[in-house]
């Protein structure tokens, strides 16, 4: 395959059209037992090449939902082993992509081949899904979001093919790649006395440069204008990077232009941070390189 390296294929990977198949956590089969299979037992269930842990929930007594470890792209009429110690039996799959559920009619329904769909499969060209399915992919996403960091409450979008069809029944709201609660803004939150103690840093730092670990606080505190992120996880505060801009344009105003060198000395700080901020400017459309100096953009000092 182009562009896939060896170490990138794990037994059991299946190469098939994207949304052709459905990728699930579980399986309704019609089972076929060669030593006695209890509820809850735990097997590896092995379907084409992929050797899978499954617990089997047992309904009645020739069905049972397997829920798998990991995800197996199977399809109605697959057949699988079952094995623990020895090989203890097999089945047919009659559902690949059931819900959670426990029901005896809906096996009966799955095994006479009427379609009982729940995850989304594609259907003469449109998706269908269940409603409970809908309901759940809401709750995790609730769950998701619940949990994620206030400096960015966002959780990255589904990308499966079905997600522009189903994303927009549901109450999120898309910004870019992410999905976001209605009206949800970032916050510190329990940041906020770590972004008071880097601010600190900055102010006292100032003219140079303080690495900053915590890269979503320092992006955080830039939207905020609090800082402004420098190259290699630096930043400096708002107020130094401001006299960096002014040093810049007032000496270029003078002789056109200004090296590493001049900059250094006229800041007062060390090499490795005037090329860090000398870098920004440039970024930020201030100041442009020629050769081993810097000259100033005509949009900068029309503005400046």
């Amino acid at each position: 395959l182009p562009g896939v390296s060896r170490g990138e294929l794990r037994r059991g990977d299946a190469l098939v059209t994207p949304g052709a198949f459905p990728v699930g956590y579980r399986l309704d089969i019609a089972l076929e037992e060669l030593a006695p299979i209890t509820d809850g037992a735990r097997l590896y269930v092995h379907h084409g090449t992929a050797a899978v842990p499954a617990r089997v929930v047992r309904v009645g007594e020739r069905h049972a939902q397997l829920r798998l470890a990991a995800p197996v792209v199977a399809a109605r009429g697959d057949r699988l082993v079952l094995r623990g110690e020895t090989t203890v039996g097999g089945g047919i799959v009659i559902d690949a992509a059931p819900p959670r559920h426990a029901d005896p009619g809906r096996f009966e329904r799955a095994e006479r081949g009427e379609t009982a769909v729940h995850a989304p499969v594609l259907v003469d060209g449109d998706w269908v899904f269940a409603d409970e399915w809908l309901d759940e992919l809401r709750l995790d996403l609730e769950r998701r979001l619940a949990a994620a960091d206030p400096l960015d409450p966002g959780v990255d979008a589904p990308v499966e093919p079905w997600a522009r069809h189903v994303l927009p029944r549901l109450p999120f709201e898309r910004r870019g790649s992410k999905l976001y609660l209605p009206g949800s803004a970032p916050s510190l939150g329990e940041h906020a006395a770590a972004a008071a103690a880097l601010e600190a840093e900055l102010e006292a730092a100032a003219p140079a440069t303080v690495r900053v670990e915590d890269g979503e606080l320092a992006r955080y505190l830039e939207r905020e204008g609090r800082l402004v992120r420098l190259g290699d996880g630096h930043a400096v505060s708002t107020g130094a990077y401001e006299r960096a801009r002014a040093i810049v344009l007032e000496e270029c105003a003078g002789t056109g232009r200004i090296t590493l060198a001049r900059f250094r000395d006229l800041a007062g700080c060390g090499r490795r941070d005037a090329q860090l901020l000398l870098e920004r400017l440039d970024a930020d459309g201030v100041t442009r390189r020629v050769g081993d100096e810097r000259v100033v953009r005509r949009s900068a000092s029309r503005s400046a």
